[in-house]
């Protein structure tokens, strides 16, 4: 029993019956015993928010209320739901994403003077008398996602469900829905062998023997045809029921009799099934209760909550106003990347981020990933005793009540509080931007970074917040990972953010820039808050806040309009009624109509296509040609990339290839007859382009480039020899390739606005050096550099055509190409079909031109 309902066992039952019936949860606040730890009065933004939930939004079926890190949401959250309690009679959840929050929120409670019981872990390990007060209504519960979600929910009678850090619940209520096979178990080749007659068999042979490097990205994930799982799913369910563990029927019991409703995503580490939005609607326990109501730090426009709670529309309370340009705290970034080495001490040869975590005794480390943070320890030269882990059941609270060590959290952007002297340093290292395979495949192949963008930026901002839990609070927050320094330098990015945290991450950029002492000196006084802070950092920070504004994109706004629309194709997909699914499928291609949305359109294409497809007969021929002309249309808005053209192939005997590909197929064919066709020479020659590309040395790293750009099937593939041209090009008739090889700098640092300026004109160089008119469209130059974060005042002057990639991008395309070289050696020449073999081989092995710029030009700089 929790002690905050200890009375209750005192005799106390029937006093708490009789108390009055509050008007409204402001009413309320005024009812709850005086607790030392309570909050004295409400802040005036939360009693608007109140008075605006009573007043409009009481009888709602779904409302959300924004108010972010600081402003006091979980009392407003609490509030509501003891008011609804109280007021209405209603059975009460108080639902959290972690086991770490409900705890929070129940202590927040005790606090408070509201009654609440604990039921998370375990319900067999439940008290009985605490479930006995929710069920009679005498207490709220504060509960876990996992306990309404799950396909034996807890909670099935409540009348009002309240979620906090709603922001954060896609993963928590997708998960209810999806499957996670590992390619290392047996459901894994289950399924392969299962699916073989429909796919490629170089592809399935490829999955089944792969094995990825635990640092490899994402990047090669496929999207499976929804007609091929259709057309196996009996088979599929057969296959998975006799071979997944025990732990994984459960989520499997939900999907088994609508796999053709999910969509599967395949690599050589796993499979992921999942429907795109999850189906709420069919889940008693979410659609009965009176109310749902939804407590977010940041509710944005895009539909992001909408998608992730699987509902069509849902009223908003927003955030109160200034408060963005007010915030919680302050924070001084710090961007080790930026340090200027060159008027630094010399001959420093340590981990300069740890000098800086060591101003303070006690740290918060928030990484991606537990091997991330694994790393961090291990740099930070961390001992067992002063480490803390978030994982442990314990390691929060004991790292609350330890005087001094650093606190490892893995993917914890939300429910911490490190409030005061809790924690004044963290370290934030690497972009949150994926969960599952889903959010993967949307970013990098996809591309409909649009759609992901609010679920990225909550998470970075309530992650930079873990620290700074009030106004008068303050903290250092120290910034590593290319890909988040990369983020949090681009203006686009920053622009969306609230105003106070954009002009902290501007001073911060700019305060970093100075020599490693001097940087430690700004932390020190950061961490005073001295006076050199108060009459320098301060004001600066003030400055720049006025002339900061908050931009969203016009993408944004257009994805909103749509996820009710989204949400209605998924629930009628779920139910497997396709030609429902697939003419609101066509609906919401009609509506994506922002030009940023493209890619994300193309896939609705493909739905609406597929789903209609699976209607025949009773879709009527106009839709099916309407949904064919659409696909037609989704394919050539996915230019650069060729998730699309992957799903045609599955469909198809013949690989259609585009004439850039068709080009090199012929050149590839031709250099296999000529100087491959000694197995001798040909080992020699890759083995030097392999060395080449792995050595920082930049004269041999050119000439694995040259090597590169031959077995990649370039007509052309040689350096330029004009005095400041670029280091390597390839030559195909339909498309150019410059590529500027930095190999020589180290990771860490800013590629120069010297740098961008140059690589802007090589491909012009290029086309006066060929005496050509033009320069074919779709060309484009790469920066190969382990140095991936750009100078942020370069940006805006970058050509839409010049990208980034890193030097062990550049390697993996190499060994890629070597590997589907090795795997056309058995194939004759004098075969009939060996052409179309080969094309096969090197399409599945990602190589072909097309699929070269699809890897190399993930990352524009502008």
């Amino acid at each position: 029993m929790t002690d905050n309902n200890s009375f209750a066992t005192m005799g106390f039952k029937t006093r708490a019956k009789t108390l009055r019936k509050p008007s409204s949860p402001e009413d309320l606040f005024s009812d709850l015993p005086r607790r030392p730890q309570g909050v004295p009065a409400l802040w005036s933004h939360q009693a608007d928010q109140l008075r605006t939930y009573h007043s409009l939004y009481k009888d709602s079926a779904n409302v959300a209320l924004e108010l972010p890190t600081g402003s006091g949401k979980t009392l407003v959250g609490l509030l509501i739901a003891e008011w609804r309690r109280r007021a209405l009679d209603q059975r009460v959840v108080y639902a959290c994403p972690t086991v770490q929050l409900a705890r929070q929120v129940n202590t927040a409670a005790l606090n408070e003077g509201i009654p609440t019981v604990l039921l998370t872990g375990k319900s067999s390990n439940w008290d009985p008398r605490e479930k006995l007060m929710y069920a009679s209504g005498a207490a709220v519960a504060v509960t876990t996602y996992n306990h309404v979600f799950n396909s034996n929910p807890k909670f099935a009678d409540a009348g009002t469900l309240v979620f906090d850090d709603a922001h954060a619940a896609e993963n928590y209520v997708a998960e209810s829905w999806a499957l996670k096979i590992p390619a290392s178990g047996k459901a894994y080749t289950a399924l392969l062998d299962v699916l073989r007659p429909s796919l490629p068999e170089d592809l399935v042979t490829r999955l089944a023997g792969s094995v990825a490097l635990p640092d490899q990205p994402d990047v090669d994930i496929r999207l499976l045809p929804v007609s091929v799982v259709d057309h196996h799913k009996t088979e599929i369910e057969t296959a998975l029921q006799a071979s997944l563990p025990d732990d994984d029927k459960w989520n499997f019991s939900r999907l088994r009799s609508n796999l053709a409703s999910c969509l599967f995503y395949v690599n050589g580490r796993g499979m992921y099934l999942r429907p795109m939005i999850p189906p709420t609607f069919d889940h008693p326990a979410f659609v009965d209760p009176a109310q749902r109501v939804y407590l977010s730090a940041t509710l944005g426009r895009s539909g992001e909550l909408e998608r992730a709670f699987g509902i069509a529309s849902v009223e908003r309370v927003p955030v109160p106003q200034q408060w963005d340009r007010t915030g919680s705290g302050r924070r001084f970034f710090v961007f080790p990347d930026f340090v200027n080495h060159e008027i630094s001490a010399p001959e420093y040869d340590g981990y300069f981020g740890a000098d800086i975590m060591k101003r303070t005794g006690k740290q918060l480390v928030l990484t991606t990933s537990q091997k991330d943070a694994d790393t961090v320890a291990k740099s930070l030269g961390l001992k067992a005793e002063d480490k803390f882990e978030v994982r442990d059941p314990e390691g929060f609270s004991n790292f609350l009540k330890a005087e001094s060590g650093t606190l490892l959290a893995p993917n914890r952007y939300d429910g911490m509080d490190l409030a005061d002297n809790a924690c004044r340093m963290m370290l934030m290292v690497g972009l949150p931007a994926f969960s599952h395979m889903q959010d993967s495949f949307f970013d990098q192949r996809l591309r409909a970074k649009e759609v992901l963008g609010e679920r990225v930026q909550t998470r970075i901002v309530q992650g930079l917040g873990r620290c700074t839990r009030g106004p008068k609070d303050y903290a250092v927050v120290v910034v590593e990972g290319e890909d988040l320094v990369h983020y949090l330098s681009r203006k686009e990015n920053v622009s969306s953010l609230p105003i106070e945290l954009q002009a902290e991450i501007s001073f911060g950029m700019t305060t970093s820039d100075v020599s490693r002492e001097h940087l430690l000196q700004l932390v020190d006084s950061a961490l005073s808050q001295d006076e050199l802070w108060q009459t320098q950092a301060e004001p600066e920070i003030a400055d720049l806040r006025t002339s900061a504004q908050k931009a969203e994109s016009s993408a944004i706004v257009n994805l909103g309009e749509n996820a009710g629309r989204e949400v209605q194709a998924w629930r009628a997909a779920w139910a497997q009624n396709w030609q429902e699914a697939g003419r609101l499928a066509l609906d919401v291609y009609e509506h994506l109509t922002d030009s940023g949305l493209k890619s994300y359109r193309a896939l609705w294409a493909y739905l609406a296509y597929s789903w209609i497809s699976l209607s025949k007969p009773e879709a009527s021929s106009e839709t099916l040609r309407k949904a064919t002309e659409m696909l037609s249309q989704a394919h050539r808005a996915t230019y650069g990339t060729t998730w699309l053209k992957e799903l045609q192939t599955y469909a198809s005997d013949s690989l259609q290839l585009d004439s850039v590909d068709e080009s090199a197929v012929d050149a590839i064919v031709a250099y296999k007859e000529g100087p491959a066709a000694s197995a001798t020479k040909y080992d020699a020659t890759s083995s030097k382009m392999n060395a080449a590309l792995m050595q920082p040395d930049s004269a041999e790293y050119e000439g694995g480039l040259q090597i590169l750009g031959k077995l990649l099937g370039a007509a052309e593939s040689y350096k330029p020899s004009f005095k400041g041209r670029t280091d390597c090009v390839w030559i195909w008739d339909e498309c150019w390739v410059s590529i500027e090889a930095k190999s020589e700098q180290r990771s860490g640092g800013l590629l120069s606005m010297e740098y961008v300026r140059q690589a802007n004109t090589q491909l012009d160089s290029l086309a006066a050096d060929r005496k050509a008119e033009s320069v074919p469209e779709g060309s484009f130059t790469v920066v190969a550099s382990p140095r991936l974060v750009v100078d942020p005042d370069a940006v805006p002057i970058a050509r839409e055509w010049l990208y980034l990639v890193n030097t062990t991008e550049v390697l993996r395309l190499g060994l890629d190409a070597d590997r589907a070289w090795k795997a056309i050696r058995t194939i004759s020449t004098a075969d009939t079909d060996h052409r179309a073999r080969i094309a096969r081989v090197f399409w599945e092995h990602g190589v072909l031109p097309s699929q070269v710029k699809e890897r190399l030009t993930r990352n524009p700089v502008r």
